[in-house]
């Protein structure tokens, strides 16, 4: 018997490569939206994957490693204590911008 999803353990890697995303695109300087458009996906999906919600494909993790700029390796690195001390999040950008 299987447990529910409720009751699994949150995966390992799912928090790695999500913290490493945010991390890296965080370092570069790209809003979740502007990282969306590089890669061809929904910036829903990109908060998604940065809130270890999404379960991703290797298909799109190489689209996100791509859009950063680094080795696929790279987003499923342990999680370094350094990051610690990078802002939360970046300044919200200007929506509606008649895309």
């Amino acid at each position: 018997m299987t447990e529910s999803k409720e009751k699994q353990k949150p995966s390992v890697l799912r928090a790695r490569f999500a913290h490493n995303v945010r991390i890296l695109r965080v370092r570069k300087g790209i809003s979740q939206e502007n990282l969306a458009d590089i890669c061809g996906l929904h910036r829903t999906f990109v908060s998604d994957v940065e809130r270890e919600v999404r379960n991703v494909s290797l298909d799109n993790a190489q689209r996100i490693a791509d859009a950063l700029g680094i080795d696929p390796v790279e987003l499923f690195r342990p999680i370094d204590e350094a990051d610690a001390g990078l802002p939360k999040s970046l300044p919200k950008g200007p929506r509606g911008s008649g895309r």
